[in-house]
């Protein structure tokens, strides 16, 4: 599954042991046994969490439709080296990992990477119940554990799995569950099954939290957070009941909803424990001052209304140029991800909807919305279809760049989409699309990993013509 080399030196690096492990000391190099709970606590922070240094998820910005190319940035002097880079993603290629101009400090190996922090994990599960130290920091590290599992293999199936609400019987990613080298290659669990794991594993983290007071502004991941996150999953499934009750534990545990009409129109970022509606904060979401080649698309701007106050609070506008702040980076090892108590409303407002409860459904949009927009006026809706349309721009206006959006068109069915591309100012631009129910909505496995797994089967994906643009 794993390349070789990297694996060696990842398993070097995490643990070998008898129910204990060993791990490299950072700073010395030296070999130190995992035996008491905080070694597992501080392993979990190096080996299990997104690290806000390693751009984990990149690609997927550049495949939805909340991204364009900066013509501003551009020269007639040379092809944009940005642009060059983007081009395999933003133009849905299937050879996307193997091309030559693709800068890997930006766009690495998804897959490769998300198991070797699901290796992390395990190592901590594998080891955590005959840790030394007392009962509560044990299943708090174990439940951070599980929580994390579950994410991670949550992006994994909708990366490199079809959706859950047609193609649940079709392959989706091998599901890992020790820390155990394989030698002789793991094939592709289901979507389904891949599906059960992570609700196991989150529900599983969600008791254990459950028993102990909420804890928030230590870059962990909470009870509210877990919760929100599997709303996310119960989304993708279409169980609207189950959405329904983990969105509300979310909102009856988690913090109020940050007041954003009171706020400064400099705020920097909002990727800060300074805002009371941040549950969790983690690894490194992608934004355009990391690589300010890249703007918000001109659709989602253009969704952004005068009195929606997130227009100045998470975006610079100057002239035709806009840029995003919402996630600014404050310093290297600042995590610019968030899990924010906005989704929990927003997903039981849609699952409300689909359940045919408008009344409770437009209550919780007109909750966040007041939150939101200047001299708001309440709507009443009598048309599911319309409700349903609301909640979804405003969870795709509320949730730009939260790692949500190119999973959400996965499962409103796929819809075609289209980018524009050029390397050079003067040049015409190039369009590409992405069909309806593309291949390319479920990404090729890289190459490399493929070599690692005799038993790991390719996506069709990686068989569809090269895309071309006109």
């Amino acid at each position: 599954m794993f390349r070789k080399k990297s694996y060696i030196y990842a398993l070097a690096g995490l643990l070998t042991m008898a129910s204990c492990s060993d791990f490299l000391n950072e700073s010395s190099q030296d070999e130190v046994l995992v035996k008491d709970v905080s070694d597992y606590s501080e392993m979990i922070l190096g080996s299990g969490y997104p690290s806000p240094t390693e751009k984990l998820y990149t690609p997927l910005y550049l495949m939805d439709d909340d991204y364009m190319l900066n013509e501003n940035a551009m020269s007639d002097d040379e092809d944009y080296a940005s642009a060059l880079s983007a081009y395999p993603f933003l133009t849905w290629q299937p050879d996307m990992w193997q091309n030559n101009n693709v800068d890997e400090s930006y766009y690495g190996d998804m897959y490769y990477k998300t198991y070797q922090r699901i290796m992390g994990v395990n190592a901590i599960l594998d080891g955590i119940d005959n840790a030394i130290g007392e009962t509560k920091p044990k299943e708090i590290v174990k439940a951070e554990a599980l929580a994390l599992r579950g994410y991670y293999y949550y992006m994994l199936v909708n990366i490199f799995g079809k959706p859950y609400n047609h193609y649940k019987e079709s392959l989706g990613v091998p599901l890992k569950l020790t820390a155990n080298l394989e030698t002789n290659g793991k094939p592709r669990n289901t979507v389904e099954e891949v599906y059960k794991q992570i609700v196991k594993d989150m529900t599983e983290a969600k008791t254990l939290f459950s028993k102990y007071p909420k804890t928030r502004g230590d870059f962990r991941i909470n009870l509210p957070s877990v919760d929100i996150l599997l709303s996310r999953v119960y989304l993708q499934i279409e169980d609207w009941d189950a959405v329904i009750e983990v969105a509300t534990d979310a909102i009856e545990n988690g913090n109020p909803l940050t007041n954003y009409l009171n706020l400064p129109a400099n705020t920097k970022t909002f990727s800060s424990y300074d805002y009371s509606e941040v549950e969790w904060l983690f690894g490194n979401g992608y934004s355009t001052c990391s690589l300010p080649g890249i703007r918000p698309s001109n659709d989602l701007w253009e969704m952004f209304s005068d009195n929606d106050t997130r227009k100045k609070l998470w975006f610079n506008s100057s002239g035709k140029n806009v840029n995003l702040k919402k996630k600014k980076l404050g310093s290297k090892r600042t995590p610019t991800n968030a899990i924010r108590m906005s989704e929990a409303w927003l997903a039981r407002a849609e699952a409300y909807a689909m359940n045919g409860k408008l009344s409770l459904a437009a209550n919780d949009l007109d909750h966040l919305r007041k939150n939101r927009y200047n001299d708001y006026t309440s709507t009443e809706y009598t048309d599911k279809d319309k409700l349903v349309s609301e909640i979804r721009k405003e969870r795709r206006l509320e949730l730009c760049y939260d790692e949500v959006r190119w999973f959400d068109l996965r499962r409103y069915g796929m819809p075609s989409l289209q980018h524009q591309y050029k390397t050079r100012k003067s040049a015409a631009w190039i369009t590409y699309t992405l069909q309806t129910e593309d291949p390319l909505y479920t990404l090729p496995i890289p190459n490399a990993d493929i070599q690692q797994n005799s038993k790991l089967i390719q996506n069709e994906s990686a068989k569809a013509p090269v895309r071309q643009g006109i």
